[in-house]
């Protein structure tokens, strides 16, 4: 007898494929009324992807009419076969569950249960014949949500696996954030201005009048840390000034170097890693909203300074070297809403102490909010995620 999971439709697809991380089904019938049906690009994306993650089958059927009635009727002639069915409550239409709570009071059929799934907690409940409580058998990383939340991930910087098997990047990185951190607004100028590198040496064009005395800061205390040697300042013929400099061999995450933000993001992503509370991690993760990854320069792209997964929850996080302000707070509260769904957390993680009212209006908007990490060692940043996400 085969297995298969009835769904009410929703708009947000983690309500849609909850119950696939809890057990195995040959099947899913998606059953909606024809107002909330899904389109042909929801359909499909789903088709596929339940297909290729979990390896069963989708079907779509609608209800004639949007009616307790008709709902009733149309679960009444699924459910009316041999095969075992379960019924998901959670999400969709409220009539589809009032049928299924008719149809389960008033019909003795052997090969129908029902189930809800906390969607916070991602715990599955077990609500008829029997009641329990499950916990899942399948865990989601970030490429997975953000493709079922309809977009995709073209690259990511850096993964906390890769941090982890790498003792040397490991070390590159909390070296290169504590070199930097007390100094992140000449890290940010430094950063900023035009670069040229070839291979491991690197030319800096400057501009302002007080580039030569910020580079001069940067420079001695990057050659005292032993990240870059060979270093000299020099005047071209048009009278233009440029540093130069040749960056040890030692460094193997170029970026890190190249953009003022990079150090925060590796790091944050290497504590939240070895916090133990996120089951994926990654670092710079480059999207693209529609899925469609193209070439074109209309394709619309982001990038997220840092994605997490929370109890297959996406957690998207941006990564700011300063303090922390409302527009921050808006800027990644909309990238949530945008790739992850109604479910998506989002935090902000900045470098300087935040002013009472930003921390206010954070806890307002809902957005997870870690700042002063430049007065925070490694096991304190990671204490936090402990707490703002306990296992």
């Amino acid at each position: 007898m085969a297995k298969a999971l009835i769904e009410f439709y929703d708009n947000d697809n983690r309500d849609n494929i909850m119950p696939l991380l809890f057990d195995r089904y040959g099947k899913v019938i998606f059953v909606s009324f024809e107002d909330n049906a899904p389109d042909d690009k929801s359909s499909d994306l789903l088709d596929s992807l339940i297909k290729e993650k979990f390896g069963a089958d989708t079907v779509f059927l609608t209800a004639e009419e949007k009616s307790l009635p008709f709902a009733y009727r149309l679960l009444y002639e699924i459910t009316g076969k041999d095969d075992e069915f379960v019924i998901d409550l959670t999400g969709g239409s409220g009539l589809f569950a009032a049928a299924a709570g008719i149809l389960i009071s008033t019909e003795s059929r052997q090969n129908v249960s029902a189930v809800v799934c906390g969607t916070n907690n991602c715990r599955l409940y077990e609500q008829y014949p029997e009641r329990g409580v499950k916990d899942p058998v399948v865990t989601l990383d970030v490429n997975d949500l953000i493709r079922f939340s309809g977009g995709a991930v073209i690259s990511a910087s850096k993964t906390y696996t890769e941090m982890n098997g790498s003792p040397a990047l490991r070390t590159e990185i909390t070296r290169m954030w504590d070199t930097v951190k007390s100094v992140t607004a000449d890290w940010n100028r430094f950063c900023s201005m035009t670069n040229r590198r070839e291979g491991g040496f690197v030319t800096k064009k400057l501009s302002r009048a007080d580039d030569k005395k910020t580079c001069e800061r940067l420079t001695g205390l990057l050659k005292r840390r032993g990240i870059i040697k060979n270093d000299r300042m020099y005047t071209s013929e048009n009278g233009k000034t440029y540093l130069e400099y040749e960056l040890c061999p030692k460094a193997k995450t170029i970026e890190m170097y190249e953009k003022s933000g990079t150090a925060l993001e590796l790091y944050s992503c290497l504590a939240a890693g070895e916090s133990g509370s996120f089951t994926d991690a990654a670092s710079g993760v480059l999207l693209d909203l529609d899925g469609l990854i193209t070439k074109k320069k209309g394709d619309p792209r982001n990038e997220i300074d840092l994605a997490a997964v929370y109890k297959n929850r996406l957690v998207l996080m941006s990564c700011k070297c300063t303090k922390p302000t409302k527009e921050h707070l808006y800027e990644v509260l909309t990238m949530a809403e945008q790739y992850g769904g109604k479910y998506a957390i989002p935090a902000l993680i900045c470098s300087e102490p935040a002013f009472e009212p930003v921390r206010e209006r954070a806890a307002e908007m809902g957005v997870i909010l870690i700042d002063n990490v430049l007065n925070s060692s490694l096991k304190t940043i990671k204490e936090k995620f402990r707490t703002l996400f306990p296992v």
